[in-house]
């Protein structure tokens, strides 16, 4: 199973993966990733030379990117291994919709959602090289505006030497700026921390100087076919600026491979929001979160299966002793692969501890456990378990030794399968062990074929 490391600062470690990441949010970057590590906590794993990333954040938790790199099937299934084996929710985060549609193609049961306040806004990168046609005419006049005030003004590229004169602009900055919004402030507090990184981290930089004065800057970085801008800052008071920087910014890093400029979020500011509007964006692409769902979430309390003779429903505390008694007879247990006694080490088995645990299991969505009754008594139970991502379910069962062979568990397991056959499930599993031959025999009869077998168990599937 994959194992996680924490990301941290040392984001260099996973560049190489990001890099060939075809989604191109600004969120799949060393930019993003090193600014923002605190607030989103990313652990990551390689597996056969792809990247496996894992976030969690406020709106979520533990959820996972689309992997990066060459065998990025294989690692999907290693992310599904995980999450089942942890008993962890398959989320996925910063989905495209291209890559959402292929998802939900991938996996029977999906909920996708966004909030525009993330979506990304992508712009034609000759558009800012040029500002040409009557869309661009307001950004013209700004710089042209910005060039007739400040003739002798200057565009140079940023070097960690000239750290110590960005300081004193973003501390100028600081003072003159009312952060209205929440990412305003924070972005404040780690662009200090980036920007004196910004060449370690692989990044490029510019600026703009009035008489020896560092006026705006911008810095970002090249992923695929397009440029990120990470950072832009200006002071305002020098009219026009903004749109001269971020024109600069593009005439010096725009080159033959790079189509788009992503100019990030607005986070929703709506301040923001227009300006970025004005600039007239191509896509403001929507980052998807994906939530996958077994049959599981399908099943509906209280249950009620009827069959000829038989009634099966969900296990209540009046079936504690039943439930107790089926637990306990270590004849119908040593088939069953588990034994309650490695729980309670040493402790005392009651008829509450199973009826409480049989709970905790379907709480945490692991299992969800039937009663199978007989004049409205518990003669046996049915499990439902190993719930996968493909409408693909596990049933198992269990009688007390009185109502054993007189066909009820071929009535009742075959009246769960029709159940589940309703919900969906595509696929039904089971397994027995190789000594067990009454359940071998109770499978076949129910539809299920041979699949495969270990040292130990048979397994079958329909």
């Amino acid at each position: 199973m994959i194992k996680f490391e924490l990301l941290g600062s040392d984001v260099n470690a996973v560049k190489k993966y990001l890099e060939q990441s075809k989604i191109s949010f600004c969120d799949i970057s060393t930019g993003v990733k090193y600014m923002w590590r605190d607030d989103f906590v990313n652990s990551y794993a390689v597996f056969d030379d792809t990247l496996i990333l894992r976030e969690t954040c406020a709106d979520y938790s533990g959820a996972f990117y689309y992997p990066m790199g060459k065998n990025v099937s294989g690692a999907l299934e290693k992310i599904e291994e995980f999450c089942k084996k942890n008993n962890q929710p398959l989320i996925f985060c910063c989905i495209d919709n291209v890559t959402a549609a292929e998802l939900s193609k991938r996996y029977a049961h999906t909920e996708i959602y966004n909030d525009r306040a993330w979506s990304d806004y992508i712009y034609n990168a000759n558009d800012f090289c040029t500002y040409s046609g009557k869309r661009f005419s307001g950004q013209r006049n700004h710089v042209n505006k910005f060039k007739k005030a400040y003739p002798d003004y200057r565009v140079k590229t940023l070097s960690k030497s000239d750290f110590p004169k960005i300081k004193l602009f973003l501390n100028e900055f600081e003072r003159g700026t009312d952060f209205s919004a929440w990412s305003e402030r924070e972005e404040q507090n780690k662009v200090y921390d980036y920007v004196e990184n910004f060449e370690a981290l692989g990044q490029i930089g510019a600026y703009l100087e009035v008489d020896g004065k560092i006026v705006a800057f911008s810095v970002g970085e090249q992923i695929g076919n397009t440029l990120i801008v990470h950072v832009e800052k200006g002071l305002k008071s020098y009219d026009g600026v903004y749109p001269t920087m971020a024109q600069e910014f593009a005439k010096l890093f725009v080159n033959d491979g790079i189509k788009y400029i992503n100019r990030e979020e607005d986070c929703g500011d709506m301040g923001l929001r227009i300006s970025k509007l004005q600039y007239h964006p191509l896509e403001i692409k929507e980052k998807n979160i994906i939530k996958v769902y077994t049959e599981f979430d399908k099943i509906a309390s209280p249950v009620l299966i009827k069959t000829q003779r038989l009634s099966i429903t969900d296990i209540t505390d009046n079936d504690a002793l039943e439930y107790y008694n089926l637990y306990i007879d270590d004849n119908l247990n040593k088939w069953w692969g588990y034994d309650y006694r490695d729980d309670l080490k040493g402790q005392q088995a009651t008829p509450e501890y199973f009826v409480e645990f049989m709970r905790s299991l379907k709480k945490n969505k692991e299992e969800y456990s039937l009663a199978v009754r007989l004049d409205g008594k518990m003669i046996g139970e049915l499990v439902v378990h190993n719930f996968g991502y493909y409408s693909d379910v596990e049933i198992g069962f269990r009688f007390l030794k009185e109502f054993q062979g007189k066909g009820y568990a071929t009535e009742s397991a075959s009246g769960l399968i029709s159940y589940l056959r309703g919900l969906g499930v595509k696929t039904i599993k089971s397994r027995c062990n190789k000594e067990n031959i009454p359940s071998k025999n109770l499978i076949l009869r129910l539809g299920l074929k041979f699949s495969h077998q270990t040292d130990t168990h048979y397994f079958f599937c329909d």
